[in-house]
Parts: C-alpha cells; sequence; structure tokens
C-alpha cells in the first residue's frame, strides 16, 4: 500500500464520521469517543508493527485496519444507542457493509482489498477463526488489530473508572447495573485462561472481569509490555469490589502475567545468547 492510498483513505474516514456529529450531547459524546478510539488504536497497531519489525507498506496496512476496524460503530450508536452488539447488530459487519458500498477500496489489489475486510470483519470475534483460507499474512494483521483495539479499550475503561461516578459513560459498560457478586460463569473462564462471554455478563463486575480475561487473547510480546507500562489491567482490578471471587482471580492473572513475563524474558536471554 502507498501512503498517498492511505492519505486518501483517512480524509475519507474524517468526512465520512462527520455526517454523526449530533446536537444531542449523549450522542455527540460517544461519536467522538469513538473517533479518538480510533485514533489511539492506529496509534498501537503502529507500535506493534514497529516491534514486529514489518515494512512500510505492510505498517501503512495494518494502520488502515485501524482506521476502518470500527467504522460500523458510529451508525450503530446513532442508531441503536448503545456499542452492545448483542442488543443491536455486530458492528464488525456493519463495518464491512458500509466499505463495500461505499467501494473506497477499489483503489487497492484484491489482496489488500480481502485483507482488509477480512480482518475488519474478525477483528471483535471471541476467538481467531480456524479455516482452510486463513493465511498465516491474515492472521498477522488479525492479531496486531485485535492486541491494539483491546490496547485502548482497556485504557478507556480504566480511565472511566478513576472517575467520579456520576461522570463515567455508561455506554462503556453496555448500561449494566453495578449490583453485587459475579458470575460464576465468567470466574470459571478466567481460571481456565479463556476469554469469557458478554453473554454471560449481568452486572458491572462481571463487564470489568470479562475485560481482564482479554489478556487470554493477547498475541505480542509487546502488547504485554504495553499493558504492564501502563497499569490498565491493575486499575481495572482494583476498581472491583472486593469479594473472595475477586481476589482469586486477581492471584490468577497476577500468576499468569508473571509467566509470560518470564518467557519473554528468558526467550529474549536466549537469543543474546546465541
Amino acid at each position: 500500500m502507498q501512503k498517498e492510498e492511505l492519505d486518501f483513505f483517512k480524509k475519507w474516514f474524517l468526512d465520512y464520521v462527520d455526517q454523526f456529529s449530533s446536537p444531542e450531547a449523549f450522542i455527540q459524546e460517544n461519536i467522538d469517543l469513538k473517533i479518538e478510539h480510533t485514533s489511539r488504536v492506529c496509534e498501537n497497531i503502529l507500535l506493534l508493527a514497529k516491534a514486529e519489525n514489518l515494512e512500510k507498506k505492510g505498517s501503512r496496512l495494518a494502520e488502515t485496519i485501524a482506521l476502518f476496524h470500527d467504522l460500523g460503530r458510529f451508525e450503530q450508536f446513532t442508531k441503536y444507542r448503545t456499542f452492545n452488539d448483542l442488543e443491536s447488530e455486530n458492528h464488525a459487519l456493519l463495518g464491512v457493509k458500509i466499505l463495500e458500498n461505499a467501494e473506497i477500496l477499489t483503489i487497492l489489489s484484491q489482496k489488500e482489498k480481502d485483507l482488509i475486510l477480512k480482518a475488519v470483519e474478525y477483528h471483535n470475534c471471541m476467538a481467531i477463526p480456524e479455516c482452510t483460507e486463513t493465511s498465516s499474512e491474515f492472521l498477522f494483521y488479525l492479531k496486531l488489530i485485535r492486541d491494539a483495539d483491546k490496547l485502548d479499550i482497556l485504557k478507556l475503561v480504566s480511565e472511566d473508572y478513576e472517575k467520579e461516578e456520576e461522570f463515567r459513560n455508561p455506554a462503556l459498560e453496555f448500561d449494566m447495573p453495578d449490583t453485587p457478586g459475579c458470575s460464576e460463569k465468567i470466574v470459571v473462564d478466567i481460571l481456565n485462561n479463556r476469554m469469557a462471554k458478554l453473554v454471560d455478563a449481568k452486572n458491572l463486575n462481571d463487564i470489568k472481569l470479562l475485560r481482564l480475561s482479554w489478556i487470554f487473547d493477547i498475541n505480542f510480546p509487546e502488547a504485554f509490555s504495553l499493558l504492564r507500562e501502563r497499569g490498565y489491567l491493575k486499575t481495572i482490578l482494583y476498581s472491583i469490589s472486593e469479594i473472595e471471587e475477586v481476589q482469586v482471580v486477581r492471584k490468577h492473572i497476577d500468576s499468569y502475567l508473571n509467566a509470560i513475563e518470564t518467557r519473554s524474558r528468558n526467550k529474549a536471554m536466549k537469543m543474546d545468547i546465541s
């Protein structure tokens, strides 16, 4: 992908989202939130791409995927007033439909076009798809966007939890009630190193735990390093009410992250020796 093509996509994106400007404060707040989120996901994906020594053309392709990954969010929130796909529609599929209807990707090669559309479609799936048509190149870019996206969502929600309750954004937590306890299914998923499911979330504690379970779908060492450095997980963990299940989850997550860090350090030492 050439720089001129990426510049064109950036201008088109800004023109597209501008149509969703609203005099209603609640709508505008969340449209702005997603514009800013997209910008930071682009920054994150470039950090990950640099750590993976991706060449310029590949980095531009990665940035384009990040630019378009949440394209469906703007229409979704304006129409349904929620980011909850279960209560509206799949924002990833909506984004693919918007891109296909706009036909802006026709300036690219068929390979690049297909890769972008596929990465947008699968970026929010529970698990990376296992099918014969997925190439190692596609899986690489899909993992990049999934990590870059999670990094910024964890930033957003951790910052929101540090605010006074009346200043928090309920759309970030899908309007879940702030009630005691947590879902046993979600705790079991975490203790088995699995991502939790939104369908099992019944309150705010569950949403916080669900977001923490995303660490089991982080793919790149640099993403783990950024999570450690930025402290998002710690903020979320200590924002949850002190109940026995949360203490168990906290210890498990700390143990998991320490094991990841140890493996990365040992791998780096072996590379230095060789």
